[in-house]
């Protein structure tokens, strides 16, 4: 049990300190987006990985073959609307990497894999 909450209260102290540091770069006037910066501090942050497949699996489920790549670009506008608490890391996921995204979900490739190839979750080495 006291595993759990450890864990827990880490998790809440890092999402707070990533809208933090979004608050202070959106305050700096600094140029770049949000998202940008959320893409650029996704190496050691908790839940991108997760964030990108779970992305990744609703737009998949909700495209049929023979899709277009405007289908698919709607499909990623709207899918981080209902992540909850990381809709800003998947904001910043999707716009930095739509472009890749749009042909890595035209392919065959599972979210996890898909994820992979963008570099926000990390490969594994055998």
């Amino acid at each position: 049990m006291l595993r759990f909450i450890v864990l827990v209260s880490l998790l809440v102290s890092s999402a707070c300190a990533l809208q933090w540091e979004i608050y202070r770069e959106d305050s700096t006037g600094n140029e770049e987006s949000s998202g940008e910066v959320m893409v650029k501090m996704n190496q050691g942050l908790p839940g991108v990985c997760w964030a990108c497949k779970w992305a990744m699996r609703r737009v998949k489920n909700k495209i049929s073959n023979g899709v277009t790549q405007d289908d698919i670009k709607r499909q990623l506008a709207s899918v981080c609307d209902q992540i909850g608490f990381l809709k800003s890391v998947c904001r910043g996921l999707v716009s930095k990497y739509t472009g890749v995204l749009i042909e890595e979900i035209s392919t065959s490739d599972n979210p996890a894999t898909i994820c992979k190839n963008i570099g926000v979750c990390k490969k594994r080495a055998f």
